[in-house]
């Protein structure tokens, strides 16, 4: 996740939520797996990805989003 928070610094910030420990996060988002990738706007869920992905499938994900 270090290498993405880097290259998207001023884009967007990078955060890793252990789901166990916030059940709330799961619930307002409807997270229903992990892992799982969760694309925020104004705290606004704007685009989600279940499933375990490469770090060039993450860049994909997050330029077609962007």
């Amino acid at each position: 996740m270090g290498d993405i928070a880097a290259d998207y610094t001023g884009r967007l910030t990078v955060v890793r939520v252990d789901i166990s420990r916030c059940p709330a996060a799961t619930e307002r988002y409807g997270i229903t797996g992990a892992p799982s990738c969760l694309l925020l706007k104004e705290e606004e869920a704007v685009a989600h990805a279940a499933g375990p992905m490469t770090i060039d499938e993450v860049r994909r994900f997050l330029e077609g989003h962007l």
